[in-house]
């Protein structure tokens, strides 16, 4: 007769014990998590964050926007623009000379405030205002926009030539160029800081009157040469005239 071993672990009746209390346990693990979760409701999951503000994508936005919308759209519309409000021939080498003013300009505007950058990296308006404020005092009046530049005769941009260059999208575009140059290899942003939004709204109103100050005065600089067209030295002097001042 053979004889069998209640100890053995084949026969053991703990073995079966042990797995059930293992399932148990289990399921009651599964229970609380799903009690904690909520009825029929997924585990939370966080929000990403807000995108950052993106400079260069915004005045990309504005120069389109303006395209669609404004009748002066293309480069030699604008040239003739210049042309009428100045009353004077504009050289090739002259509209290079402005633009590579203007992006020196916009530099140095940036320089001086990018220490006043918030936590986020964006320079607000009140210290591009008050910034433009200090280095290029004007008075709006009802004729329009009078510059004082650099201790000369006040330069007067009239109504009438804010109004048409409102037409145009040159005030964005100057910007844009500027904005484009500072982009690195990989055509990321390569600089510390950005202008928010409300400060290039700001930026915008300076350049629409101001663009149109330094054509006229380029104008005048050119008669002064009994020139008939404004030239590249014309445009230089013009921006000399502006640096006279103490920033």
């Amino acid at each position: 007769m053979t004889t069998e071993n209640p100890a053995s672990p084949t026969n053991s009746p703990r073995r079966p014990r042990l797995l059930q209390a293992a399932v148990l346990a289990g399921a009651a693990v599964a229970a609380v998590l799903i009690a904690r979760s909520g009825p029929g409701k997924p585990a939370p999951i966080a929000e990403p964050p807000a995108p950052a503000f993106q400079m260069l994508a915004y005045l990309d936005t504005r120069v389109s926007t303006q395209e669609n919308r404004k009748d002066v759209r293309c480069w030699s519309s604008f040239n003739k623009l210049q042309m009428f409000i100045t009353h004077c021939e504009i050289s090739e080498d002259a509209k290079a000379e402005r633009i590579r003013q203007h992006m020196e300009l916009i530099q140095s505007l940036y320089d001086a405030a990018e220490g006043q950058a918030n936590g986020a990296g964006l320079i607000p308006a009140d210290a591009v205002q008050a910034m433009l404020d200090q280095r290029f005092p004007k008075v709006d009046t009802a004729e329009g926009t009078r510059f004082e530049i650099g201790g000369i005769t006040p330069t007067l941009v009239g109504k009438e030539a804010l109004k048409d260059y409102s037409d145009t999208i040159e005030p964005w575009r100057l910007m844009q160029a500027w904005a484009h140059g500072q982009l690195d290899a990989r055509g990321i942003w390569s600089l510390p800081a950005q202008f928010d939004e409300p400060a290039l709204l700001v930026l915008y109103r300076f350049f629409r009157a101001f663009d149109l100050a330094m054509l006229q005065r380029a104008r005048d600089h050119a008669l002064d040469r009994k020139l008939s067209r404004i030239d590249a030295e014309a445009v230089a002097a013009a921006f000399q005239d502006r640096s006279r001042k103490k920033d």
